[in-house]
């Protein structure tokens, strides 16, 4: 879990942006064009399958989930409601990876997940869903490492997310400095930072921004140890590899091997990666 993972909305939270966008569906006559029987409102059958989706989601039974979402989505297959089913179907696909899977199975849930985000948006969903969306399909580019769609998302999404999920915020604002930074956008994230910690203080968000803050460039942190001899060996092999490195220590006492400083997040995920049989455990800071 990287950065930690923001918290997530409830059944009862998601369902309450379904309700209104119903009601409003059914006294307009129309959900933004397209085949007017296709976008019929949801029987009261059908939205019990919704229902029992988010509380599939709700107890981390993720594949039921995705499975209620995609039997709502087999008779309603466009439409405000449609839009919700199919960020049920995102939250279970990416909570899926919280259960432990394959880096390839990681990978293919992400994209399945970042697919259905952005077919709910096809469908014009109203706030608060539309916020609830896209913070969601933020916070997968930003897993992806498509840093700049992740301040997209979570920037247009983090004004409509009101004062009823200040969690889910502090959480957003946080990973738009995250990207912010990781595309070599300095200033403009120590400015990102600095209001997580203004706005949410005393958040973990508003901790973690905080060591985020003044950073201009990155390290790659390969390797701990007990004994600062041997971390010195090791910085004298990497030097001899032509890798600045050097030994550094933690607030432990620990010696830590740090190489960089390295101009670009690119750079120093190349160079983890270069090493990554050797130092398997191996992170970019900040």
């Amino acid at each position: 879990m990287r950065n930690g993972q923001p918290p997530t909305l409830t059944a009862r939270q998601a369902l309450v942006g379904s309700v209104v966008i119903a009601l409003a569906f059914t006294s307009t006559g129309c959900g933004g064009g397209g085949n007017r029987a296709a976008r019929r409102p949801a029987t009261p059958q059908q939205r019990a399958v919704l229902t029992e989706g988010f509380s599939a989601l709700d107890a981390q039974q993720y594949n039921d989930a995705i499975a209620k979402a995609d039997q709502f989505l087999a008779g309603v297959p466009h439409g405000p409601e449609s839009a919700e089913a199919l960020y049920l179907r995102g939250r279970g696909l990416e909570g899926k990876n919280a259960a432990g899977v394959t880096p390839d199975e990681a990978k293919a849930n992400l994209q399945a997940a970042r697919e259905a985000y952005i077919r709910a948006l096809e469908q014009s969903p109203r706030e608060p869903l539309n916020a609830y969306v896209r913070t969601s399909l933020g916070n997968v580019a930003y897993f992806q490492d498509d840093y700049a769609t992740a301040v997209s998302q979570l920037t247009s999404a983090y004004d409509a997310l009101g004062t009823d999920a200040p969690d889910l915020k502090a959480w957003a604002l946080y990973r738009v400095g995250l990207s912010q930074q990781r595309l070599g956008r300095f200033p403009q994230a120590d400015k990102t930072f600095q209001a997580v910690q203004e706005n949410f203080p005393n958040s973990l968000p508003a901790q973690r921004a905080r060591e985020h803050q003044g950073a201009r460039a990155f390290f790659v942190q390969l390797a701990t140890f007990a004994s600062a001899a041997t971390a010195d060996q090791a910085v004298l092999n990497l030097r001899r590899q032509g890798v600045a490195a050097a030994r550094e220590t933690d607030p432990q006492g620990h010696a830590v091997l740090r190489a960089g400083p390295i101009a670009s997040y690119g750079q120093a995920q190349f160079l983890k990666q270069r090493f990554a049989e050797q130092y398997p455990d191996a992170v970019v800071v900040p």
